[in-house]
């Protein structure tokens, strides 16, 4: 943000040291990044990449969980919140698949299209499990399952649907 500071850097083989207001950093230079595996005692990892390189493609930086949702999904089954269980067919579509369309895309953003018609692109970010998409109307809410399916509860001014999504065949 707006926050500023001076300090100090040096680098000798392959550590890369940084101290900004007497608060010192290591961290590791890559061909085209410098990491820092946990910066500040925060326990978060922060890669610089180098403007202009393959060292910017966010791809690079995925980790296994995140993998796992990269790529097209859509709905086998929709559920209402007080409805008598998972459904093979939606009013307003054709075909359920059509009901919800998740498409995420490795540089963390993912299109939503839900009754065919496509709502708009989110980022999004996973952990433990679970896949958080920052869009407040719609509300999405993805737990992913062991057996590799997503559980997607999908919420807007109308309508609260939980739909079970599977990965496109493409993928």
């Amino acid at each position: 943000g707006e926050v500023t500071g001076n300090g100090k850097w040096s680098a000798k083989d392959d550590k890369f040291s940084l101290t900004i207001e007497g608060e010192e950093m290591v961290g590791t230079i890559g061909e085209n990044n410098i990491s820092f595996d946990d910066m500040l005692g925060m326990g978060v990892k922060v890669i610089f990449a180098k403007e202009g390189t393959d060292a910017m493609d966010p791809a690079r930086y995925l980790t296994k969980e995140e993998k796992v949702v990269i790529g097209e999904w859509a709905a086998e089954s929709v559920e209402e919140l007080l409805g008598d269980g998972p459904q093979t067919s939606m009013e307003g579509v054709d075909n359920i698949n059509d009901a919800l369309r998740l498409d995420f895309k490795s540089d963390r953003n993912v299109t939503v299209i839900y009754k065919g018609e496509e709502i708009g692109t989110f980022p999004w970010s996973v952990a433990l499990g679970y896949c958080s998409i920052e869009s407040e109307n719609p509300s999405l809410t993805v737990m992913i399952n062991d057996d590799g399916t997503l559980k997607v509860d999908y919420s807007d001014d109308d309508d609260y649907y939980t739909f079970h999504c599977v990965k496109s065949d493409s993928e």
